[in-house]
């Protein structure tokens, strides 16, 4: 059984997008060579890790058990790289995103000018993954969306923005120049698969907002191709129009939805300091 951490990083990045070509650009990689890598580590180990339809692509039951264990070898290699280079006396922190934005963006610019000597890692999370990650302490400290979890954690509040509604370009309400909670309230809207979509949506109003639900995403790159495809909507803060631009879909602002909250989380008890110094330099930076 021959294979190498380079066929690891290849299977994680098409596991993370669920897209070939996206995987591949994320690996400066061609997606046939992508392809290639990932072929052969199935033949290699003797198993199908994803199947491959023309609706997308999909992690089988190997794929899923291979994922954990694939991520704790590519961090450890990269853990002795590090250690080889003499980089391993650096103070690390690993950032866990469940979708990005202009705020968090700026964030991470002052906190890298401010702290040189840290390394940082940010990982791209999705809905599913954040709140698991810190728990398994793969990261050390998250940043959500929308609600807050108290339990195991210390959920701090940063920032609000301003919802808007996701839709497809031809659905009836894209070329509004905005919209209210009643407007769409009969829509189907795509969501997180798990638990926490209910809630979150939730709290787009303060009396409740209960809309029909699509639980299908692990991502917000996933809830765009749906809702550009026509098979539902979404609600997202202002800040996806600038950090998640895509030719299929349009913004709409909804004037009567609650702001969203982006929440830091971190584990609960006494931090690192490099850990420390970011959680203040992110209160600071919140209006």
């Amino acid at each position: 059984m021959d294979f190498t951490i380079h066929h690891l990083r290849c299977f994680l990045a098409v596991a993370r997008e669920l897209h070939f070509g996206r995987a591949a650009a994320r690996l400066h990689l061609s997606p046939s060579a992508l392809s290639e890598q990932v072929t052969t580590l199935e033949r290699r180990l003797s198993r199908p890790l994803f199947d491959r339809t023309s609706r997308g692509v999909e992690l089988t039951g190997h794929g899923r058990e291979l994922l954990p264990l694939a991520e704790r070898a590519v961090t450890s290699m990269d853990e002795v790289v590090d250690w080889g280079r003499g980089e391993a006396s650096r103070p690390r922190v690993r950032i866990g995103l469940m979708v990005s934005s202009t705020r968090f963006r700026s964030v991470m610019a002052q906190a890298a000018h401010q702290m040189p000597q840290v390394r940082w890692q940010v990982r791209h999370l999705g809905f599913t993954g954040c709140y698991e990650a810190l728990a398994r302490a793969d990261v050390d400290c998250t940043f959500t969306g929308g609600i807050e979890r108290t339990t195991g954690f210390e959920s701090l509040p940063l920032w609000e923005e301003e919802r808007v509604l996701v839709t497809s370009r031809g659905h009836r309400l894209a070329d509004r120049e905005s919209v209210t909670l009643a407007e769409i309230a009969e829509e189907t809207f795509v969501a997180a698969e798990d638990e926490t979509a209910e809630r979150w949506f939730s709290s787009v109003a303060a009396g409740g907002f209960s809309p029909r639900l699509l639980p299908v995403a692990r991502n917000f790159e996933e809830v765009l191709e749906m809702c550009a495809a026509g098979q539902g909507v979404n609600i997202a803060g202002c800040s996806a129009a600038a950090t998640y631009a895509h030719p299929g879909v349009r913004f709409v602002p909804i004037t009567d939805a609650s702001p969203m909250t982006t929440f830091l989380n971190v584990r609960r008890g006494r931090l690192p300091d490099p850990l420390e110094r970011f959680v203040r330099l992110c209160e600071r930076s919140a209006p």
